[in-house]
């Protein structure tokens, strides 16, 4: 009979631990995949409302996430999470607005932040949040760098690996490489199968730091693939370093083996174009990575269709191919109206 029961659950009875998993490592489409289809079984679930607002940050549609979070939030005000998702939701809408329509985002940001904390004083997720706020909000707006620094002190108390990772993130571009990376190497030591914390040190070595340690993100970056080979942030970093060196043998293999890995998600090939765009080497071999990942809708996270027609316009503009160029900078506006770095080089272009 017991088996019987359990038979007769819902099959997204057991997708909680699931679809975190999958949001936290980047699969943003897989979630949704599972999330649509909880919502359209049930319209009133206000977790897959929640996780749809996580969701829509990550795709960059900021007011379709916004309506999620109020969804989540209207069908259980009681929970600190969604309160949190709402404050998060609120905070990227007030980033994108005017003044003053941002100054309202901003207050209902606070609020939300206020009535999660109250539920639940240990939310990481709200703290990490009010962090970002603080540290990058002017002061007029509420924003206060030393009471983000207390915040990341908080977490760590919370949870060791996040707040390392906090204190990492608040450095990021400070410049100060050396206090940055130990964070970034305590974090991995507080859990070392944590992908996110071994990933991000990869990423400083190869990206943030100001001094750049290729050797070091390509060995931590390795490491992140032994603790998950199912998650592209770590080979994309790879493609990087690779193609940065102009090792090119090891970069069609990392390039296959992401693709194998994560067929739905090619950000590895648009972080090998850009690359070798910096480098100023085989543009040839960077327009073919930049349509390869134009073959496909783009993942969460990973750069807008429109960004990547950008950079390939910018491919053509270094390469004196100004017909090119213009061609993709309209196919970039065509698919984001308001995407200011095609419209400035588009009118350059015309005016040149």
């Amino acid at each position: 009979m017991l088996l019987v029961c359990l038979s007769a659950l819902p099959a997204w009875a057991e997708t909680p631990a699931q679809v975190e998993s999958l949001l936290e490592l980047g699969h943003f489409k897989r979630a949704k995949a599972i999330v649509d289809a909880q919502l359209k079984a049930n319209a009133s679930d206000a977790q897959a409302h929640a996780w749809m607002a996580k969701i829509l940050i990550n795709f960059n549609d900021m007011e379709g996430a916004l309506a999620a979070a109020e969804r989540a939030v209207a069908l259980n005000p009681r929970s600190a999470a969604f309160q949190g998702q709402l404050a998060e939701a609120c905070a990227m809408m007030a980033d994108k607005s005017n003044p003053l329509k941002g100054y309202g985002y901003v207050r209902r940001m606070k609020k939300a932040i206020e009535t999660s904390l109250s539920l639940d004083p240990k939310n990481t997720d709200t703290m990490l949040v009010e962090m970002m706020f603080s540290w990058k909000a002017p002061s007029i707006a509420g924003g206060d760098r030393k009471l983000a620094v207390r915040i990341a002190d908080q977490i760590t108390a919370i949870s060791p690996v996040w707040g390392y990772l906090a204190h990492a993130r608040l450095l990021q571009d400070q410049g100060q490489d050396a206090v940055t990376e130990g964070w970034l190497r305590k974090a991995v030591q507080a859990d070392p199968a944590f992908y996110r914390a071994r990933v991000s040190l990869a990423r400083f070595y190869c990206c943030t730091a100001t001094n750049k340690k290729l050797d070091l993100a390509e060995k931590a970056a390795n490491e992140a693939i032994a603790v998950d080979a199912s998650a592209s942030g770590a080979y994309e970093l790879l493609a990087h370093v690779y193609a940065t060196q102009q090792r090119w043998a090891d970069l069609e293999n990392v390039l296959a083996r992401a693709e194998r890995a994560v067929p739905d998600d090619l950000g590895a090939y648009e972080s090998a174009a850009r690359a070798l765009m910096e480098i100023g080497q085989d543009f040839r071999r960077a327009e073919r990575y930049l349509a390869k990942y134009l073959s496909q809708p783009a993942e969460g996270r990973q750069p807008s269709h429109a960004e990547a027609r950008w950079v390939l316009a910018n491919l053509y503009i270094k390469e004196g191919r100004k017909a090119d160029a213009i061609r993709e900078l309209r196919a970039a506006l065509r698919i984001q109206t308001d995407y200011e770095p095609a419209k400035a080089d588009l009118k350059r272009m015309l005016n040149s």
